[in-house]
This record gives C-alpha cells, structure tokens and sequence, in this order.
C-alpha cells in the first residue's frame, strides 16, 4: 500500500504545474460538488420516505378504526343471547347426539336467528349456538338448521374463547360448506355464554361473516401500485387480503404499529402496520421503495445532468486559468536553458508585480550578475597567474631565513655556544613545518614534534622554569590530525597561565583513545580563570564564528578548525578554577590512515 502511495506521490510530484493545477481544480470541484449532491439526494430521499411512511401509517389506522368500528357491532350482535332467556336455558339442556328438538324449542331459536338476520346483517353468512351438555343449533349459509353438530374438545377457536372468560373471540378467515356441499369463505365471532347467577358456562355462539365487507373497507386504502394489503392474526397467519392487489410474502413479527423497512427477494419494501386492540389483528401495508422513490429519481437523474454540466464548464475554465497562470513560467523555463546553454543576452518581460513578476525580475537581475561576474571571473583569473608568479619568486625569501638560521647556528657550535646552537635548530624546524607545504592533515608523531621543538626554545627563554610532561600511547603516532592544533594551546599555556604566574610552572599534555575519540588535554597549573571568564569563554567556543577579543585567539582558531572539519559534536572543552590553572580537552574521531 505505502508503495502505490509512494508512487502517486513521486508521480504528482513530477507532474507539470499546469497539469498539478488542473488536477487541483477538477478535485476541489468535483469531490465537493459530487459530495453535496449525495448528501442532497441522500436528504431528499429520506424526508421523502419518512413523509411516504407517515402518510401511509396514517391511512392504516384510518383503516383499521374503520374495520374496528364494524367488528365492534358485530360483537353486539354476538350479546344477543342474553335478552332471550328461552337461548340461554337450551343452552343449559342436556342433549343427546340426534335428539330431536321440541317444536316450542324450534320456534325460539328460529325466531332468535330471524331477528339476528333482521338487523340487515347480509354479510352474516351463518349462526351456530353450541350448548355445554350437548345442545346445538347450527345455521350453514343457504341451508336449513342443524341439531347434529357437536363440540369437539380440541377445537382451536374453542379454546381461545374459553380463555377469554367471556370476551369475543375473532376467527381467521376459514372455509365453511353448507349442506349441498359449497364451500364458502368466513371469518367468524365466537363468545363464551355464562349464566347470570351461577356464573357457570352455558354454552357458545359462532357468528360467520363474509369477508366481502371487510375486503370492502381495505379497498378504500390505495398506497400505490404493486401495493399489498393484508391482515394477519396474533400468530403471523394471514387472516384476509385486498383484492387485486400484489402479492408479497408474509412479514412476520409486527406488533403494534409503525413504520420500517424488510428486503424480500432482493426488494426493499417499505412496511407500515397497525394493531387493533378490538380483534388484536395487524392490518399491513407493503410498498416497494423503488415505487415510493419513483419521483426521487427524477430529481436524482436532474441532479446528475446540472452537476456533470457545472463541472464540465468548471473543468474547462480551470484548463484556460492553469494555462494562462503556468505560461509565464514556462517562458521563464525556454530562458533559462538559454543561459544554460551560455547565452546571456536575454531578458524576460515583466507584465505584473506578483510572485511570478517578481521571479522574473530576480531572473533579470541574475542574468545582469552572470555578465559582470563572467567578466570578473575572467579578470581574476589574469590576478591568479599574476600572484603565482609573485608567489615563485617570493619562495627565495623563506630559503633565504633556513639558510641564515643555519649560518648563525654554525658560528655558534664553532665558538662552541650549544644554547644557541639548540634555540635556532628548533627555531629552523619550526618555520618549516609551519611555511612548508599546506597539508590538510599530519600524523599526530609530527605534531608532537613540533610541540616538543617549540617547547624546547621555551624552556631555554624561561631558564627551565617549565616543567613540560609528555604522555602518549605509541600506537596513536600515526593518528591523522590537524597541522598547529596543539602548538596553540600550549601556547596559550604559557602566555595567559604561567607567564603571569610567579615561580616555576608545568605543562601536562596526554593523548589517549577513549571510545573511538581521540582525546588530547593540555592541563597547567597556572592562574587559571575565575567562573565568569570560564562562562564567557565557553560562550565564545560556542560562537565558532566569533573572533575578536583579545585573548583566547589561539583556543577560538583551534576549535573553529576541529569543528569545520570533523563536525559540530567535536571541539575544545575548557575546565578552570581560579590559581588551580586550566584544562583544556580537545576530542575528534580516531583513525589510522597512516603508519606510525
């Protein structure tokens, strides 16, 4: 993953600034713009299906109070029973299976029968009245009664009613057959009779009903097309549906009411329901959402069309703007391979003070310093040979000062004078590791003899009052060091630490390795300095490019040398106390290039 990112990057990165431009642009117009369109339609669509949601919610509870209404009337009806106490005491007979029935009996319950059907009831399909010791009357759609109907003890509506202790019991949609063998659609009502003064049960009534009635009221619901309605009892099994309507399985676990949303075969469908609390049915209604939303895509395709017309319009201005931006620059470009290639005489047009007016500008001005400095370069490089020749012929006046020093140094060993002989033998040696070819490093065995010659004429200008020590591992000889790197501070040593002291002095140098460093310390027993000079100085070493003052010039050049050619972690570190002297520790990393 980070390889494909890496390679996008190195690739936009590469790209020309027009085309990164244009590339900028088209990104903050069409992911914005692409972004705000989403969420629109996203919104759009949403409120639309809440609203979509609550309105048919709404129609369903209309409904469904509608369908309550009419099967609370039917629950009247199934109280008739007890105004006619002639029913509830057949009821309460004991009957044998065929047992005929008394005419007076007859009578009464075709009379009971006739004033249930007289109530303009045409949707009642049949009445059946079932007593508890065996009694039954039985009314089957366009049949004559029947006494031979008993009760069996496992019949499901029976149960459910004598659960009920009294209230209605509705009946799912079943089918009943009348005695020339027809078969007929009905839902019924069953309620449980009891006797007002015992409160014993006395029996039962049934009351099928067609479902054109109820069918009747659904059709008053349209909720689209390819809707389905439908009512489902407690236990999810359709009870009856609205003709002409589609057909969608049967959404189990409704209860209550509300809106929410099911996939069936790959369909989103939008479901609403509600309960009714007279016949604890739930009264659903199923729409797909591609239906629901037809219009949404509509405004979703109108939505496309602007958006892919405003960018393309934002496209091709975003091409014209990186253009006419990038094309200064490009000319600045075709200029400078010009002046690559050696042609000075050019100039770019400066139109306008922007950033891209001010490059060119620079860009003039820079062309104007080429010209002159060529010309310089072509002067100075006349002064060069000028000075090497100067330079010949000033390299007598060295050989001139070895040749002199030896002179006096061979009258002196004649006129047997050793002192002087010592003093300009090491003076001679000095000035030729000093004038003689500028190397960029010696082995640290040259460098300690020269501190040893220099210190020898020391020691005979103060009459032995320096006590100079010398400790070095051998195996450091051949180290590569800096030229004058030590000589210096030894110098200092003596100038600021032992030549203001009174008495004798020492000098303790020591080279070492310690941690792949090579480390050298300087340490005398001078004067020393006082806190504030220690601070000031060590301020100095940090400020490598500071060189005034007027003492520590010899610390200041050996440290700003180290620094600049091992690295900012290498240098001096000075340590002092006031009369305990100074030490100084120069580090820098150890190598052996070269043979001791």
């Amino acid at each position: 993953m980070m390889t494909i990112y890496g390679r996008l990057q190195q690739w936009f990165k590469n790209l020309a600034l027009a085309r990164k431009l244009i590339l900028v642009y088209v990104l903050l117009i069409v992911v914005p713009l692409g972004v705000i369109g989403a969420l629109s339609f996203s919104i759009f669509a949403s409120k639309m299906e809440e609203q979509v949601g609550k309105y048919q919610l709404q129609m369903l509870k209309q409904v469904t109070l509608n369908i309550d209404t009419y099967m609370n009337e039917l629950n009247r009806l199934s109280l008739m029973p007890y105004q006619y106490q002639e029913i509830l005491d057949f009821l309460a007979t004991s009957r044998k299976p065929g047992e005929a029935l008394s005419l007076q009996e007859i009578d009464d319950l075709n009379n009971f029968v006739s004033k249930v059907f007289l109530n303009g009831r045409v949707d009642i399909m049949g009445i059946s009245l079932f007593g508890e010791h065996g009694a039954s009357y039985v009314v089957l759609p366009e049949s004559q009664y029947m006494t031979t109907y008993q009760l069996g003890g496992n019949t499901e509506w029976l149960e459910k009613a004598k659960g009920r202790f009294g209230q209605p019991t509705f009946i799912t949609t079943h089918e009943v057959k009348s005695t020339s063998g027809t078969a007929y659609q009905v839902f019924s009502i069953a309620r449980e009779l009891r006797s007002f003064d015992s409160g014993d049960t006395l029996g039962y009534i049934v009351i099928d009903i067609d479902p054109a009635e109820v069918r009747k009221l659904l059709s008053q619901v349209s909720l689209g097309s390819k809707e389905s309605l439908y009512m489902t009892d407690s236990a999810g099994d359709l009870v009856l549906r609205k003709e002409k309507t589609a057909i969608y399985p049967v959404i189990e676990g409704l209860s209550d009411e509300g809106v929410s949303h099911h996939k069936v075969d790959g369909k989103s469908l939008l479901v609403a329901h509600v309960s009714s609390e007279v016949t604890g049915w739930t009264t659903v209604g199923v729409v797909p959402v591609s239906v629901l939303m037809k219009d949404s895509f509509v405004v979703r395709n109108s939505i496309i069309l602007i958006g892919g017309i405003c960018i393309g319009l934002a496209v091709l201005l975003s091409v014209f703007i990186a253009f006419r931006i990038t094309s200064p620059l490009r000319m600045l470009r075709s200029l400078m391979r010009k002046v690559e290639r050696g042609d000075l005489k050019v100039s770019f047009p400066v139109r306008q003070w922007d950033e891209v007016g001010q490059l060119g500008n620079a860009f003039n001005m820079m062309v104007s310093h080429l010209s002159e400095l060529g010309y310089r370069l072509y002067e100075t490089e006349i002064r060069e040979k000028d000075a090497e020749i100067a330079a010949l012929q000033s390299k007598i006046n060295p050989h001139f000062l070895y040749n002199t020093l030896g002179s006096i140094s061979m009258y002196a060993e004649v006129e047997g004078n050793r002192e002087v002989v010592t003093m300009t033998n090491n003076l001679s040696r000095l000035l030729r590791y000093s004038l003689s070819g500028r190397k960029e490093t010696v082995t640290l065995r040259d460098e300690l003899d020269h501190v040893k010659g220099y210190m020898t004429i020391q020691k005979m200008r103060y009459d032995d009052r320096i006590d100079f020590r010398l400790e070095v591992d051998e195996s450091l000889h051949g180290c590569p060091v800096i030229p004058l790197m030590i000589q210096p501070i030894v110098e200092n040593a003596i100038n600021h630490g032992l030549d203001k002291g009174i008495g004798e002095g020492r000098i303790q140098l020591s080279c070492y390795q310690d941690q792949g460093l090579l480390t050298i310390v300087i340490e005398d027993d001078g004067i020393g300095m006082t806190s504030e000079q220690l601070s000031a100085m060590r301020k100095r070493l940090d400020k490598i490019h500071d060189l005034g003052g007027t003492s520590g010039n010899g610390l200041m050049n050996v440290h700003r040398r180290i620094r600049l050619h091992y690295g900012e972690q290498y240098g001096l570190q000075l340590e002092s106390m006031p009369f305990q002297g100074l030490k100084v520790i120069l580090t820098m990393p150890i190598a052996f290039s070269m043979t001791g």
